[in-house]
């Protein structure tokens, strides 16, 4: 019997086209090598899977066990020496069968996800860019760095020149909203965005340039953590657990409106009138 032909190899191959089927946006490899950073020599993966999120390249690794037992604790480890040496930014174990509780326990890091899927149900499996997603912000640390990087993925009209990591300041160029409504939703957008992003946050100023009456305004907002989630009436930390809960709970939120925003500006958010940008803001 080939390798081809063996019951294990069907499995990665039909995990394979199922993965490439959902994430069209991503490229998957079976059977790829990847050079180790630490081992220098390459690593056999079952799948590999790159894409690319807000601007930045991602890889994935996944291991296919197709087993008459549980995945015991020692595969674990060999698969998250396997990340290192890699520097995947996430990998999947996938099995037929299930995980040891040490297996879990052990697998209980943030870069590192298990799926159970049976041989014979692979048409449920349910994976989608939202994980992707998910684990880019749960790896978010607040930094200097990180900081202007989330900032400037979020947006093209961030202005790094103009913004201050040591008081906070986030500024985005002129164009980013032309009216003072949209300068005003944006703020709070922003706001929660990276109150959401980084759990170590707790006051934020956003500076918007807009338009009011034919007069160019620089709007901005000091707000903390706290008054921001009860304006909004929502848990930062909670949305940041899946994207899911900020589309559902923040973005399609009913009692976020017009008149919601007005009432948030009326209270936070301060103007400025100015003529030149590069030169007086």
């Amino acid at each position: 019997m080939s390798i081809e032909d063996k019951t294990w190899r069907k499995y990665e191959r039909q995990i394979h086209q199922e993965l490439t089927s959902v994430f069209t946006d991503c490229e998957f490899e079976f059977d790829d090598r990847i050079f180790g950073k630490h081992s220098r020599i390459d690593r056999q993966i079952d799948i590999s899977i790159r894409g690319n999120i807000g601007g930045n390249k991602i890889l994935g690794i996944i291991d296919c066990k197709h087993f008459s037992k549980n995945i015991d604790i020692k595969i674990i480890e060999s698969f998250l020496g396997m990340l290192e040496d890699t520097k995947a930014n996430f990998g999947l174990i996938i099995t037929n069968k299930g995980f040891s509780s040490s297996a879990k326990n052990r697998a209980n890091v943030r870069n590192l996800r298990l799926d159970i899927i049976e041989f014979d149900e692979l048409e449920k499996i349910k994976l989608t860019f939202d994980y992707f997603v998910n684990q880019k912000i749960r790896n978010l640390e607040l930094s200097k760095y990180e900081f202007f990087k989330r900032a400037k993925q979020n947006s093209g009209y961030f202005d790094l020149s103009k913004s201050d990591y040591n008081k906070r300041i986030i500024t985005f160029k002129e164009g980013f909203a032309n009216t003072e409504y949209y300068a005003f939703k944006k703020i709070i957008k922003e706001s929660a965005r990276l109150f959401r992003d980084f759990t170590d946050l707790e006051i934020l100023t956003i500076r918007i340039p807009a338009n009011k009456e034919n007069k160019k305004q620089l709007y901005y907002s000091k707000v903390n953590r706290n008054e921001l989630e009860k304006f909004l009436k929502l848990d930062f930390r909670y949305l940041r657990e899946d994207i899911k809960f900020w589309r559902s709970d923040f973005l399609e939120n009913g009692d976020y409106t017009k008149e919601s925003v007005y009432d948030f500006a009326n209270e936070n958010i301060n103007s400025t009138e100015y003529t030149n940008y590069e030169n007086e803001i």
